[in-house]
């Protein structure tokens, strides 16, 4: 096994128990067969592109985060709360300026 096999057989489980999702539940949310999961979970099968999709779907996840590793990841998480921030604060503060804007033309 490879290690882009390993990341994505590691991120896949870990997410989907994460999310409190049997392999059933991910089968069923994904339109697959249960033993198809447990066969990419395990490398035994590696997935399609159209499968990927599915999968990365299902777990509320983009299909390139199911190849990050751990330390990427973390990467990704804080660089997309830092842009949530970042977009909630601009727009808080052009609500402001907006309002004083407003009030002195007013």
């Amino acid at each position: 096994m490879n290690k882009v096999q390993r990341l994505l057989l590691t991120n896949m489980k870990d997410t989907r128990r994460k999310l409190g999702y049997s392999q059933i539940k991910l089968a069923e949310i994904c339109n697959l067969s249960t033993s198809f999961i447990a066969e990419i979970e395990t490398g035994k099968k590696y997935p399609s592109s159209n499968t990927l999709l599915k999968i990365s779907n299902a777990l509320g996840l983009k299909p390139y985060q199911l190849f990050m590793d751990k330390k990427e990841s973390e990467t990704f998480k804080r660089y997309e709360v830092i842009t949530n921030l970042y977009k909630e604060l601009k727009g808080q503060i052009d609500k402001d300026m907006e309002k004083i804007i407003k009030k002195y033309l007013s």
